[in-house]
């Protein structure tokens, strides 16, 4: 294994993580019966809400003026916390079981569309306050933008949960929608804060 990638899983924090996992396992145990989308809707969620603390960095400003990249530093945080997060999900998803491949594939872009908000805000919180735990912000950020969501009209509501006029395809690409604007969100707040300076000196 990179020596990067082993300081990086022993300088991250894994409770939340393994929190998450075990509510979402009892939530599944719990609602064995009846509609698979509530309690994989709620387990996609919380692992991605606990998915966000993968980009609580303390030594950030220290490391400002590494040879490595913000962007690079955070990528392999957000790769080494998608292999759990992703392979918890799977799992559930195998044991809980779905109605249809359509039910799947809505189900798992909403799980990829939340992962890229994770991400995109945990980056934009950690980029403006620097230090700050951005992982704490994430989970209550999801929570209000899904319950904002359901405010509007279901013919307008950009994260759907439950049907919404026109079937499977607009639920998936929405969340789809979601996870590029996270992403780009993500990519915005990991440029290297010293770059422009060491531009202007030049």
């Amino acid at each position: 294994m990179d020596e990067r990638l082993r300081l990086s899983i022993r300088a991250m924090t894994w409770v939340p993580m393994t929190i998450a996992a075990i509510v979402s396992f009892a939530v599944v145990a719990v609602r064995s019966s009846g509609p698979a989308a509530g309690p994989m809707q709620f387990a996609a969620i919380m692992l991605a809400s606990a998915s966000g603390f993968a980009l609580d960095d303390p030594s950030a400003e220290i490391l400002g003026a590494s040879p490595t990249s913000l962007l690079r530093r955070r990528a392999s945080r957000v790769f080494l916390v998608l292999l759990p997060a992703t392979a918890v999900w799977l799992l559930l998803l195998a044991i809980r079981g779905t109605a249809s491949p359509n039910e799947t594939t809505a189900l798992a872009s909403m799980f990829v569309g939340l992962l890229g908000l994770a991400f995109g805000t945990a980056g934009v919180v950690a980029r403006r306050e620097p230090g700050v735990r951005a992982g704490i912000v994430v989970g209550p950020a999801l929570f209000a933008l899904v319950i904002l969501s359901t405010s509007f009209p279901p013919r307008w509501r950009p994260l759907p949960i439950g049907d919404v006029p026109g079937g499977w395809e607009p639920i998936i690409l929405r969340w789809f929608g979601a996870a590029v604007f996270g992403a780009i969100g993500f990519l915005a707040s990991s440029r290297d804060p010293a770059r422009p300076r060491r531009a202007r000196v030049r």
